[in-house]
C-alpha cells in the first residue's frame, strides 16, 4: 500500500490541511519539522484513518469529537482508493462526496493487519523505541521475545523466563507475604499445632470439669431467673418515671384550656400580618412626613432662582463669539510679524538689483523690468547643453581615431593566419571514445565491483544452511508468502500462549482444590460441628421407641426410661445441632466451594488437553508443508529468517550477473573504439603505434583537432571584426561632422538669448549663469511679498472687522451698556453671562425633576398606608374588633389556645405510644398509686440487683464454656 495524499481535515490542530508524497525514483518521504509542528499528530493520524478514530481522542481540543475527519488518496498493485474517515459509531469510511462505503473498503490494502499490529510495526515514536529496546533486553513482550530468540538462537526463552520467575514469587520472598506458599504452609502448621495443644484434655480433669459445669448451669438458671423478675419490675418503674411527666403536662394544659374560655379561633399567620401591616403603617407614615418636608424645601429653593432668558436665547451667537475672539487673539501680533518679513524680502531685493546694475526703484518699475520666464528657461537650457555639445565633439574626434588604428592591426593578423581541414570520421571517432571515460579506471572498478558481488554472493548462500540450493533451484521454489508466515506465527504464539496460560490456571486450580480440602479437614478436626445427618439418626431412634411403645412393642413401665433417654438425647442433639449452626454452615459452604473448584479444575484439566493436540496437529501440519518444499526439519519461527537469507542470496545472484555483463560489454566496446580511432588518425596522416593504448589515441587526436580548431575560429573572428570596424569607422565620421554642426548651431543662440536678457552678446556661461540666479531670486522674493499681503495680512484684517461687527450687533441686543467696550471685552463678558445662566438653567431643572419625584414618593406613601390599614380589615371583621390594640389581644388568646391544643395532642399521643399497650385510665391508675418520691430509689436499687445478677450471668456462662472445652 502506497499513500498518494493524506488530507487533514479536521483533526488535532489542523484544519484542510493536506500533505502531498509525490512518486519518485527513490520513493521515500522524510517529514521534519520542530517542536510542535504536528509531526506525531500526523503519525496518529494515520493509524486513526486506517483502523478508526477512538471514541475519546485527545486530538479533539481545536474541532469537536464528532467532527474529526481525515482523509487520503491510496493505491496498491491491484487497484487505487480515494476516501475519508469520519469520527461515527459505524460507517465511519466515506467518499470524498460523503457517501458510505463499506467496512471492507481497505481490506485489500491492509489485509490481516490489525490496529495493534501496525502501531507496533509502523508508529513508533521516541517513548516506545526506548521501550521496545528495554522489553528486547528482558524479552517482555512478543516482539522482545522474538527478537532476542533469533538473536540467541534459542526458542521460547523469554516464556519459560517468565514462567520460573513468577512460579519462584509465588512459592517464596523473603518479605513475608500471605500470598506465597512457604508462608502459608508455614501459618497452617502454627495454627495447627496450637490447636492440637488446646483439644488435648486429660480424663480426670474433664470427670471434674463436667461435674463443676453442671453445677454451674443450675446457679446459672437461677440467676436468669431472679434476672427476670427484677427486669419485669423495672419496666414498670420505668414506664411510671417516663409516663408521670407526660400526665402531669397533660392534666396541666386541660386546665389551662378550661381557663381559657371561649375563644375567636383567628389564622396562625394573624399575628404575622399585624406586625407586618403595623411595620408598613408606621414605615408610609414617617415616609410622607419626610417627602412633605422635601416638597417645601424644593418649592423654596425654585422660587430664589432667576433665568436670563435674553442670553440663553442667544447662546449658539455668544459661543460662536467667544470662539472667534480665542481665534482671532493672537492675529495683531501675526500682522506685524508678516510685515517685518516683508521688510526683510524688500531689502534682499535692492542688494540683488544693485548686483545687477538696476536702480531701486518701486515694486512694480522692478517687476516690468524683469525677463519672462520663458527667455530665463531658454537661457538655462543653453547653459546646460553646452557641456554636452563640446564633450560629444570631442568624443566623435576621438573615437575616429582609434577605429582607424584597429582597422589596421587587424589587417596585419589576418595576413599571418594558416588554415587546414579536419575529416568527420576523425571527429566521429573520438566522440565514441570520450563517451567511454577513463577506461583504464572503469575496468579496475568493474573488475573490484564482480570480485565483491562474487564474494557475497558465495557468503549468502553460505548462510542459508543445509537448505542451500543453486540460483536456479532457489529461484524456482515457491515459498508460503510473508502474510502467510506471520498468520501462522501468530496462531502458533497464540496456541503456545493459550497452552502457557491454562497451565498456569490449572496449577493455580489445584494448588486452590488442596488449599480447600485442607481447610474442611482442619475444620472438622477443631470443631467437631454436629451434621444434619446425626440429627435425623437420633431422631429416628426416638420415634422408632415411641412407635414400638404405642404399639405395644415396648413395655411402658420396663423400658420407659430407655425412650426417656433416647428422647433427651434427640432433644440434646438437636440443641448441639443449634449451638453448632454457625459452624455447619461455614462446614457446608467450604464443601459447596471444594465442589465448584473440582468441577473448574476438570474444565481446565479438559482444555490444556485439548490445546496440547492443537499445538501438536499445527507442528504436525507444518512440518508437512515444509517437506512439500523440500525444506524439511525447518521449524516455523527460523522459516521467515531463512526466506529473508535466500531474498539476499537471489538479489546478490542477478547483481553478480549484471556485474558480469557490464564487465564483458566495456570490454568490447574500448576494443572496438581504439580499432576505429586509430584508422581515423592513421588517414589524417600522423603515426600510429600498436602499444598505444585508447587513452593515449584520444590526447593525439584532441591536440590535432584543437591546433586546426584554433586557427579556423581565430580567422572567422578576425574577419568578423575588420569588417565591423569598417562599417564603424564610416559611422564615426558622420557623427564628428554633426557634432560641429551642432556647435555651430548652438553659439547662435546663446547670442540672441545674451540680447534678450539685456546682457552684453559676449558674455561667458559663468556670468549669465549669476545674472539668471540673482533675476530669479528677485521674481521670488516679489512674488513671495505678494503672497504674504494677500493671503495673510488683508485676511486677517478682514476677519477682525467682521468679529467687531457681530460683537457689538449682540451687545446691542443683549446689553446696550457694552455698545461702547471693546471687542473682545464684549465677547468675554457675554460668555460669563451664558456660564452663568446655564448653571442656573441646569439647577432649576434639576430642582423641578427632585419636586416630580417627591410628588410621586407622597402618592406612593399614602397608598401604602392605605394599603396596609386594608390588609387589617378581614381579621378586624372576623375578630369583631376595631382597633389594633384590641386586634392584638384577640390574636394572643387564638395563638395561645392553638399552642395548648398542640401540646395536649403531643402528650396524649406520647402517653399512648410509651404506655406499653395500656389505656390512659390504666397508666393514670398505676402513676396515681405509685410513690413518685421513692420511685427514683427503688428504681436505682433494682438496677444494681439486675446489673449484678448479668455479671453473675456472664461468668457463670464464661465458666460453663470453658469447662464444657
Amino acid at each position: 500500500m502506497r499513500f498518494h495524499r493524506f488530507d487533514l481535515i479536521k483533526y488535532g490542530k489542523f484544519s484542510d490541511r493536506s500533505v502531498e508524497f509525490p512518486a519518485a525514483k527513490q520513493d521515500f518521504h522524510l517529514i521534519v519539522g520542530p517542536n510542535e509542528a504536528g509531526k506525531s499528530t500526523l503519525r496518529a493520524a494515520i493509524v486513526d484513518l486506517l483502523f478508526g478514530i477512538p471514541p475519546r481522542s485527545v486530538h479533539s481540543f481545536l474541532h469537536p469529537l464528532n467532527e474529526l475527519r481525515l482523509g487520503a488518496y491510496i493505491s496498491n498493485a491491484a487497484g487505487t482508493l480515494e476516501f475519508q474517515r469520519a469520527k461515527a459509531q459505524k460507517q465511519t469510511l466515506r467518499s470524498p462526496v460523503d457517501a458510505i462505503l463499506s467496512d471492507t473498503a481497505l481490506t485489500p490494502f491492509l489485509g490481516t493487519a490489525d490496529r495493534s499490529f501496525f502501531d507496533q510495526m509502523f508508529g513508533l515514536d521516541h517513548t516506545r523505541l526506548v521501550s521496545g529496546g528495554n522489553s528486547i533486553l528482558n524479552a517482555e513482550n512478543d516482539v522482545g521475545q522474538i527478537l532476542f530468540q533469533s538473536a540467541a538462537g534459542v526458542a521460547s526463552l523469554g516464556k519459560i523466563r517468565d514462567a520460573l520467575v513468577a512460579e519462584a514469587d509465588k512459592l517464596w520472598a523473603p518479605r513475608k507475604s500471605n500470598e506465597r506458599a512457604y508462608y502459608v504452609a508455614s501459618d497452617q502448621l502454627d495454627k495447627a499445632t496450637t490447636a492440637l495443644k488446646e483439644a488435648t484434655v486429660r480424663t480426670k480433669v474433664w470427670v471434674d470439669a463436667h461435674s463443676t459445669v453442671e453445677s454451674l448451669q443450675a446457679a446459672l438458671s437461677h440467676e436468669r431467673e431472679r434476672h427476670q423478675q427484677r427486669q419485669s419490675q423495672r419496666n414498670s418503674l420505668e414506664r411510671i418515671r417516663r409516663l408521670a411527666p407526660f400526665l402531669m403536662t397533660l392534666r396541666e394544659n386541660e386546665q389551662k384550656l378550661a381557663e381559657l374560655g371561649e375563644v375567636i379561633e383567628l389564622p396562625a399567620e394573624a399575628a404575622a400580618t399585624l406586625a407586618s401591616a403595623e411595620r408598613e403603617l408606621a414605615i408610609a407614615l414617617e415616609r410622607l412626613a419626610l417627602r412633605n418636608g422635601e416638597v417645601e424645601n424644593i418649592t423654596a429653593a425654585l422660587s430664589h432662582i432667576e433665568l436670563d432668558e435674553a442670553v440663553l436665547e442667544r447662546a449658539a451667537d455668544i459661543t460662536k463669539l467667544d470662539n472667534l475672539r480665542l481665534q482671532y487673539s493672537a492675529y495683531e501680533g501675526d500682522i506685524a510679524l508678516r510685515k517685518k518679513e516683508i521688510a526683510v524680502l524688500w531689502q534682499a531685493v535692492g542688494q540683488a538689483c544693485a548686483q545687477l546694475g538696476w536702480a531701486q526703484d518701486t515694486e512694480s518699475a522692478i517687476a516690468q523690468r524683469l525677463p519672462t520666464l520663458l527667455v530665463r528657461r531658454e537661457l538655462r537650457q543653453l547653459v546646460r547643453d553646452r557641456g554636452g555639445i563640446i564633450q560629444t565633439l570631442r568624443a566623435a574626434e576621438q573615437a575616429e581615431k582609434t577605429k582607424d588604428s584597429e582597422i589596421k592591426s587587424l589587417s596585419a593578423q589576418l595576413a599571418e593566419l594558416q588554415m587546414g581541414e579536419i575529416k568527420p570520421a576523425l571527429r566521429a571517432a573520438l566522440a565514441t571514445a570520450k563517451s567511454l571515460g577513463d577506461t583504464e579506471i572503469a575496468l579496475q572498478k568493474r573488475q573490484a565491483t564482480l570480485t565483491k558481488t562474487k564474494s557475497a554472493l558465495d557468503g549468502l548462500l553460505l548462510d542459508l544452511g543445509q537448505w542451500r540450493k543453486p540460483l536456479p533451484e532457489l529461484m524456482a521454489l515457491q515459498p508460503p508468502s510473508q502474510e502467510k508466515l506471520t498468520r501462522l506465527m501468530q496462531e502458533r504464539q497464540a496456541l503456545i500462549a493459550d497452552r502457557k496460560a491454562d497451565l498456569l490456571r490449572l496449577k493455580d486450580q489445584t494448588a486452590e482444590v488442596a488449599r480447600i480440602e485442607l481447610q474442611i479437614a482442619q475444620f472438622k478436626a477443631l470443631h467437631h460441628p454436629t451434621t444434619l445427618e446425626a440429627v435425623i439418626a437420633a431422631r429416628t431412634e426416638r420415634d422408632t421407641a415411641w412407635e414400638a411403645i404405642k404399639t405395644g412393642g415396648f413395655d411402658l413401665k420396663g423400658e420407659g426410661h430407655t425412650f426417656e433417654e433416647k428422647m433427651t438425647h434427640a432433644d440434646q442433639v438437636a440443641d448441639r445441632r443449634l449451638d453448632d449452626v454457625e459452624e455447619a454452615t461455614e462446614l457446608q459452604s467450604l464443601n459447596q466451594l471444594l465442589e465448584r473448584e473440582q468441577q473448574s479444575l476438570t474444565l481446565i484439566e479438559s482444555k490444556c488437553s485439548q490445546l496440547e493436540e492443537d499445538l501438536q496437529r499445527f507442528d504436525d501440519q507444518w512440518a508437512q508443508e515444509a517437506v512439500s518444499m523440500d525444506l524439511a526439519g525447518m521449524n516455523l519461527e527460523d522459516m521467515g529468517t531463512w526466506l529473508h537469507r535466500r531474498e539476499r542470496a537471489l538479489s546478490a545472484g542477478i547483481a553478480y550477473q549484471d556485474t558480469q555483463d557490464e564487465f564483458d560489454s566495456l570490454c568490447r566496446s574500448i576494443a572496438a573504439s581504439r580499432l576505429t580511432l586509430a584508422k581515423a588518425l592513421q588517414e589524417a596522416g600522423l603515426p600510429v603505434a600498436e602499444t598505444d593504448s585508447l587513452s593515449v589515441l584520444c590526447v593525439q587526436a584532441e591536440q590535432h583537432i584543437q591546433a586546426i580548431d584554433s586557427a579556423k575560429i581565430r580567422h572567422e573572428t578576425l574577419s568578423a571584426q575588420w569588417l565591423a570596424a569598417q562599417s564603424l569607422a564610416t559611422t564615426l565620421k558622420q557623427a564628428t561632422e554633426e557634432a560641429k554642426a551642432e556647435e555651430g548651431r548652438w553659439s547662435e543662440a546663446w547670442s540672441t538669448t545674451l540680447t534678450k536678457m539685456g546682457l552684453p552678446p559676449d558674455s561667458d556661461s559663468g556670468t549669465a549663469e549669476g545674472a539668471l540666479e540673482l533675476i530669479e531670486q528677485i521674481a521670488e522674493k516679489l512674488d513671495k511679498m505678494r503672497q504674504i499681503q494677500v493671503e495673510r495680512i488683508d485676511t486677517m484684517n478682514a476677519d477682525l472687522k467682521g468679529f467687531s461687527v457681530e460683537a457689538h450687533r449682540l451687545a446691542q441686543i443683549i446689553a446696550a451698556e457694552l455698545k461702547d467696550q471693546p471687542t473682545e471685552q464684549i465677547a468675554l463678558t457675554l460668555a460669563h453671562r451664558l456660564d452663568r445662566a446655564r448653571e442656573s438653567f441646569a439647577e432649576s431643572s434639576r430642582l423641578k425633576e427632585a419636586l416630580r419625584i417627591a410628588n410621586s414618593q407622597v402618592l406612593e406613601a399614602k397608598e401604602s398606608s392605605r394599603t396596609a390599614m386594608a390588609s387589617l380589615k378581614p381579621l378586624m371583621e372576623k375578630a369583631g374588633v376595631d382597633t389594633t390594640a384590641l386586634l392584638n389581644e384577640a390574636i394572643g388568646r387564638s395563638d395561645e389556645q392553638r399552642r395548648l391544643n398542640a401540646e395536649l395532642a403531643e402528650a396524649k399521643a406520647t402517653l399512648l405510644n410509651g404506655g406499653d399497650g395500656l389505656t390512659r385510665m390504666q397508666i393514670e391508675a398505676e402513676i396515681d398509686a405509685a410513690n413518685l418520691v421513692q420511685l427514683a430509689a427503688e428504681l436505682a436499687h433494682i438496677n444494681a440487683e439486675i446489673a449484678d445478677a448479668v455479671q453473675q450471668q456472664t461468668m457463670l456462662s464464661a465458666d460453663v464454656t470453658f469447662r464444657s472445652r
